[in-house]
């Protein structure tokens, strides 16, 4: 449950301010989201979480909040960090690390999306090879690949406007 009190010291905001309920519920929701895309529920919520932090937060302060071990904590947050969906920051005085959503969490989102397919995309290729060209399966190989190669067309698509949007000054 998501607690209106985690607060790193007497000096800093609160870690989370609002509905404490629909804010925990959303954290939820990211971990069960991401977790269908193969990040481990605690990595979504993690992600849940610093999307609605009102500032960086610890490990110590996400193991509180989520109320999850440290070492999962941890564990999760390697993966996070090489996977660029989230940064390491240090705060003057501060002995801990703490942690943000990457400014590039988006954009990786897709990149890694778009590895995704292009994998699946090699795989098709190397079916293929092994196919006769009168093999029934075949055709069902040539449709994946049609299919990966107008998906990996789309996210590149994506990709590239998402990365013009950024780069428009405002």
């Amino acid at each position: 449950m998501v607690s209106d009190e985690a607060d790193s010291g007497s000096d800093s905001p609160p870690l989370l301010s609002g509905d404490s309920e629909a804010l925990s519920q959303f954290i939820e929701n990211m971990g069960l989201y991401f977790e269908d895309y193969g990040i481990p529920r605690i990595g979504g919520r993690i992600l849940g979480l610093l999307l609605v932090a009102r500032r960086p937060v610890s490990p110590e302060e996400m193991s509180e909040v989520l109320q999850v071990s440290r070492s999962s904590i941890s564990t999760n947050l390697r993966s996070l960090l090489m996977a660029g969906l989230v940064e390491r920051v240090s705060l003057p005085g501060e002995r801990s690390d703490y942690y943000v959503i990457s400014e590039e969490a988006w954009e990786r989102s897709l990149e890694m999306r778009l590895e995704g397919i292009q994998a699946l995309r090699e795989i098709a290729e190397e079916g293929l090879q092994g196919l006769d060209a009168g093999h029934p399966a075949r055709q069902r190989l040539e449709e994946m690949l049609s299919w990966t190669a107008m998906v990996e067309d789309a996210y590149r698509k994506l990709l590239e406007a998402w990365q013009s949007r950024k780069e428009v000054p405002a």
